[in-house]
């Protein structure tokens, strides 16, 4: 495969996590009629007392390995070091995203893991947002910087005034800005 081609197939892979995040959500709570997206969290499908939380934990080991190959395309598109700096921080996240699926629900690091990819990936969307901006890219730039530094203080704001129905409804709402990211981010490094 060529060295252009290979790089687009690894920008793929960020925006093609989240549709198939769906699917492994959906596998597992099709195995877990108990679970409620309303009154859970996504990470109790990998819990040692869920119905077979392979589903879900392989599944989060291996939309980890994509985002951190995904990180690997922003790599290889960088126009500077703020961006290639970035990509760095996709890499981690991806890590952390695997880390999940190592350290289910109910292990001690759980919670650490599970929090660190979402503050690692939001990071990393600020970091390419300014990069991209350094690069006079202001549209993608900005729009990258505005979804890395919403989500928190929005969580935030969202759970000390009306509160998240669940986690797993709060750990979505997280995710739909990274998918916008990793769209905005692929799409500017195309």
């Amino acid at each position: 495969m060529a060295p252009q081609a290979a790089r687009r197939v690894l920008l793929t892979l960020g925006p093609l996590a989240f549709p198939l995040f769906h699917l492994v959500a959906a596998l597992s709570a099709a195995r877990n009629p108990w679970w409620s997206f309303w009154r859970h969290a996504f990470s109790d499908l990998g819990d040692p007392k869920a119905a077979d939380p392979w589903i879900y934990n392989a599944g989060m080991v291996s939309l980890g390995a994509m985002v951190s190959l995904f990180s690997l395309g922003l790599l290889a598109s960088s126009r500077s070091r703020g961006a290639a700096f970035a990509s760095g921080l996709f890499f981690v996240s991806g890590l952390f995203l695997a880390l999940i699926g190592v350290y289910p629900s109910g292990t001690r690091p759980h919670t650490f893991v599970s929090t660190w990819f979402y503050v690692q990936f939001y990071t990393a969307s600020l970091a390419l947002g300014l990069a991209l901006l350094r690069e006079g890219r202001r549209a993608p730039g900005a729009a990258l910087l505005l979804l890395g530094a919403t989500p928190l203080p929005l969580g935030y704001l969202i759970d000390a005034t009306v509160g998240w129905p669940s986690v797993a409804v709060a750990e979505y709402a997280g995710a739909l800005f990274m998918a916008a990211s990793a769209v905005i981010a692929a799409a500017s490094h195309w």
